[in-house]
């Protein structure tokens, strides 16, 4: 049995019949009701074999059998080709699901051919903040899909959401009346400046340019198939752990009161400074002698430390002199 958790989603696997998996489905619930004082339905927890696939964070988890060709060549020189059968666990990014999340930011409407509506919250923004943050939308939406076998495709659809919305914000607001003419002068990703009607300037343009400001207006990314990354491939380390797990296991680490007090007593110890001691260590340096060597400001140290003391043990003697010298008077 394998066990899974992110946030509130569990995924438990199960090697074995079906009636192990429905024994287990009981004691967890048995477990919520007596621990936490409730009893999950029976259609929050399902049970669903491999091969028709398990939906866990937005990605069905199946597994596939594959039917490649295999080409050798045989004994005479003669290319031989055979077709052969295998299986492979394959991670789809759900389409369904990324349609249900956009009708919930209201950015689409209808559920087997959605239609894009116009991005309302960003009515009062400017075209060059509001392809910024779109942008950003859109690489978090192409990390999440990062290992989904059709994350070109999904991608592409997010792409195509955003871009259809914003078209329609701007033919709103820009009084152009379809997406078609918002293409034609903002071109395919958006990036050209739009402009009113009873303006020759873009009215974000002509404030920036009052002020001598400019800002560049980015285009919405992935507006081509060509630029949308493919699926990353690449195989974790054998011993890999998740950064958040790693968070927590040194948070655990901290509480408790023995481990801590070693810590701090090594700090202290070994006089171990914060980065912010370091930098404005090295700063002080090069404001002082243009260099940054470690040696010299040492020696440096021991110098004025040196003349520090010589000249407090001449004032002391001057002081004293003068004392003798004023005591016969």
């Amino acid at each position: 049995m394998d066990f899974l958790r992110f946030g509130s989603h569990v995924l438990i696997g199960v090697r074995g019949p079906r009636e192990d998996a429905v024994e287990i489905r009981r004691q967890l619930m048995e477990f919520c009701e007596r621990t936490f004082g409730l009893r999950p339905e029976n259609s929050s927890v399902e049970i669903e074999h491999i091969t028709r696939g398990i939906e866990f964070l937005d990605h069905v988890i199946a597994r596939r059998v594959i039917y490649p060709t295999l080409r050798y060549t045989a004994s005479g020189g003669n290319i031989v080709s055979e077709k052969g059968i295998g299986t492979l666990l394959s991670v789809t990014a759900s389409l369904q699901r990324c349609i249900r999340h956009f009708r919930k930011l209201e950015l689409v409407k209808g559920d087997r051919d959605p239609e894009p509506l116009p991005c309302s919250p960003m009515l009062y923004s400017g075209q060059a903040h509001t392809n910024s943050q779109m942008n950003k939308f859109l690489e978090t939406m192409a990390d999440w899909y990062r290992y989904a076998d059709n994350r070109k495709k999904i991608v592409g659809f997010c792409a195509y959401v955003i871009r259809s919305s914003l078209a329609k914000l701007y033919a709103a607001r820009y009084r152009l009346k379809s997406r078609a003419k918002v293409y034609k002068i903002a071109s395919r990703d958006l990036s050209r400046p739009l402009r009113e009607s009873t303006n020759n300037d873009a009215p974000e343009y002509s404030d920036l340019l009052r002020m001598g400001v400019v800002d560049i207006i980015e285009g919405v990314q992935f507006a081509r198939m060509s630029s949308i990354p493919s699926c990353d491939y690449t195989t974790f380390p054998r011993n890999w752990v998740p950064h958040h797990e790693l968070v927590l296991h040194e948070y655990i680490k901290l509480q408790d009161p023995k481990f801590f007090c070693e810590l701090h007593k090594t700090i202290k110890r070994r006089e171990i400074s914060s980065p912010q001691d370091d930098v404005s260590k090295m700063v002080w340096h090069y404001k002082v002698h243009g260099v940054y060597d470690n040696n010299r400001v040492s020696k440096k140290l021991n110098e004025w430390r040196s003349n520090d003391e010589a000249v407090n043990g001449d004032t002391q003697l001057l002081l004293d002199k003068w004392t003798m010298y004023e005591r016969p008077t």
